[in-house]
């Protein structure tokens, strides 16, 4: 299965149907930034938080495909923060 890689600016769904997350990436914008990934919709299980300093990014790629059954939502906070995420 080929990767796909979508990048939010705001809190949004990534994808509604099952999927296996492989790479997170955040940064911050003009303050901190926190981003909540969760499989299932928005009120999913909590699989993942990242946090990133004024406008620096973290990766976050040890994540061996996991499985996001029903999906992948991503909550962003901060000032002009944005996400990236690979998945198949």
């Amino acid at each position: 299965m080929a990767s796909q890689i979508k990048q939010v600016a705001a809190t949004a769904d990534i994808t509604t149907v099952s999927t296996y997350l492989k790479a997170v990436s955040l940064t911050g914008g003009s303050d901190a930034a926190t981003l909540t990934v969760k499989a299932g919709g928005s009120s999913g299980t909590t699989i993942l938080v990242l946090k990133a300093a004024t406008a620096t990014s973290v990766v976050f790629s040890d994540l061996h495909l996991t499985d996001c059954a029903g999906g992948v939502h991503a909550t962003l906070a901060g000032t002009a923060p944005s996400a990236t995420f690979v998945y198949e």
